[in-house]
């Protein structure tokens, strides 16, 4: 378990003797003088610095104090932590945390060496600088892998995180599960982490973020000591965008400007006109690419207001609110004329072959029954120009996702992209398998707090014992054209591991054998067949009747009810086996009923 304590702390209300620790940082219990609650830190120090915007010769660092100067960070190798230094060009910027005014800071530090290890501290630019850091042993990192090196390394990805909210309740008292994941995330060894979206709740103000000192219901849900000052002290966080906190403190607090020019990407506040009858807004607008190793990532925005969905009413997906918001960001971010439509194109023209990885807010598919599948972006039987097909036919292996707090491992339909839901990152959780369980959902966890309960997708998969079971980050190592997707929840337990080899591949499966048709009830036809095997590695099944597809089932599955046959009829299934790569082998079988 990592260490950290629920113990009262000097935040607003200043409690003597009390102190936490996360991760590396020890707890220590004693008398205490009024500072920052981060033991051994100096009292200047309202956020502990947290790194973004890595590249093979380059990093952010971003802080905050409660004093304003050109503040600096001196870095270099390990062991020589002081060897050089970079001060900021400009005074901190003001921001307001609680009601109490703090100054953020944000230093790039360059003229790194690729695929290296650095440490790092950070000071006041005062005439005589203060060592912010204080006692603290100095932060460490490692540069980006540079473009086509063979050299292993593992990421990070979590979403819908930075909330107070503790097994249902919002109380303001440390949320456990997520000051866990956090803490197993800091001890992970990921050289970065990509955020699927939402982060700190309920709005994404500095407030919700907060600081070192201060809490309470929906304050300091990522910046508390408990949280993210251990692993953003070492972990480079890459961000995009969601429904929660679109404002400009979104780009501020997480800044990327690097990457984002490098790759003509686009992180600011972009003006939108109306939608359906919405109001024109300016909202923050996150995409951007960046490649590591052999591997390419794009950052995507695929996300709107909750609240600004004028007359949209989401005919393409069924029964909640989230529809409307899911086509109204359709419209605004994958119109085939949109600026990040043709942004994503013209990136995965210009970068041919290789591995690539999407991550976005809104999934493709989701067992969530209050944030189900997104329709308008995933590339049905008779869609065109969606983005799945624009990330399928273009070579995307695996996409990320979050917005539901669930876990959901998806395998891809015909023309689609396998993909994961990562949304339990610390966030209120959400149930699963309300309205059923798809076909492709290969394996998903949710949390009833009405009843108290575990929810599963399919009935295979283990109920939760706990939410803590649910709440889970993900690592992903990296091996040439090799990834293997390890979740770990918050007990530190791994769960639902897989690999993926992306390796080109040319050759299709062996056909499906013995496919057998049986009628287990009036309107049921039940298919059940023998397994394929591929030379590389099989993904899936997809069932045909009468040559129109109907669902796609995970490669383990051998198995398929058809509860839409009208008898007496005839009928002709078919069973393609499809590999990684998209190659096919069918089967088929004609029956009468």
């Amino acid at each position: 378990m990592p260490v950290f304590a629920s113990v009262g702390r000097r935040r607003g209300l200043h409690l003597a003797g009390a102190a936490v620790a996360l991760g590396a940082l020890s707890a220590a219990l004693g008398p205490t003088p009024a500072h920052a609650d981060l033991p051994g830190a100096s009292p200047v120090l309202t956020r502990a610095p947290y790194l973004t915007d890595l590249t093979p010769t380059s990093l952010r660092v971003t802080w905050a104090t409660s004093t304003r100067s050109r503040q600096t960070v001196k870095y270099g190798p390990l062991g020589n932590c002081t060897a050089n230094s970079v001060t900021a060009a400009t005074l901190g910027t003001t921001m307001t945390v609680n009601g109490v005014t703090e100054y953020s800071n944000s230093v790039t530090v360059p003229n790194l060496s690729p695929d290296t290890p650095y440490c790092y501290r950070v000071f006041t630019g005062d005439a005589t600088p203060i060592d912010l850091l204080g006692t603290n042993p100095s932060p460490t990192f490692t540069t980006m892998v540079p473009d086509g090196s063979p050299t292993p390394f593992t990421f990070a990805v979590l979403g819908d995180w930075g909330d107070t909210t503790s097994n249902g309740v919002n109380s303001g008292a440390v949320n456990e599960d997520q000051a866990n994941v956090l803490s197993r995330l800091a001890a992970s060894g990921a050289r970065f982490a990509l955020s699927t979206g939402d982060v700190a709740y309920p709005s994404g103000s500095p407030t919700n973020y907060g600081d070192l000192q201060q809490s309470g219901v929906n304050i300091s849900g990522v910046f508390a000591p408990e949280y993210y000052a251990a692993p953003g002290q070492k972990l480079p966080m890459f961000s995009t965008n969601g429904n929660h906190g679109r404002t400009s403190t979104l780009l501020l607090t997480w800044p990327q400007p690097a990457v984002t020019a490098a790759s003509n990407g686009v992180y600011s506040q972009v003006g939108y006109p109306s939608f359906f009858g919405s109001a024109p807004a300016t909202y923050p607008t996150t995409y951007y690419a960046f490649s590591s190793g052999g591997v390419r990532f794009y950052m995507l925005d695929a996300s709107w207001s909750d609240t600004n969905t004028g007359t949209a009413d989401g005919n393409n997906c069924e029964g909640t609110d989230h529809c409307a918001t899911y086509q109204v960001d359709a419209a605004a971010h994958w119109a085939t004329t949109s600026a990040e439509y043709q942004w994503l194109q013209q990136d995965l023209a210009a970068h041919p072959g290789g591995v690539k990885v999407a991550a976005f807010h809104f999934p493709l598919r989701s067992d969530d029954p209050t944030e189900p599948d997104d329709e308008y972006l995933k590339n049905n039987p008779g869609s065109t120009d969606t983005l799945e097909q624009l990330l399928h036919d273009n070579g995307v292996n695996l996409v990320f996702n979050g917005h539901a707090h669930i876990y959901q491992r998806n395998v891809a339909p015909p023309g689609g992209v396998p993909s994961y839901v990562t949304g339990g990152g610390g966030a209120k959780l959400s149930s699963v398998g309300g309205h059923g369980c798809d076909p492709t959902d290969a394996y998903a966890l949710g949390w009833s707090y009405s009843s108290n309960v575990g929810r599963r997708c399919p009935s295979s998969v283990p109920v939760p014992a706990a939410d803590a079971n649910v709440h889970h980050f993900l690592l992903v190592s990296v091996l040439g054209s090799t990834l293997t997707v390890t979740p770990t929840d918050s007990l530190g337990n791994v769960f639902d591991a897989q690999t993926y080899d992306f390796t080109p591949d040319g050759t299709a499966p062996t056909a499906p054998s013995s496919l057998t048709v049986t009628r287990p009830a009036s309107t049921t036809m039940k298919l059940s067949w023998g397994a394929a095997v591929d030379l590389t590695q099989l993904a899936a099944y997809d069932v045909y009747r009468d040559g129109t597809y109907m669902a796609t089932v995970p490669q383990e599955v051998l198995t398929f009810s058809d509860k839409t046959a009208v008898c007496p009829a005839s009928y002709t299934y078919e069973v393609r086996a499809r590999d990684l790569a998209g190659n096919t082998a069918a089967t088929s079988t004609p029956v009468t009923c």
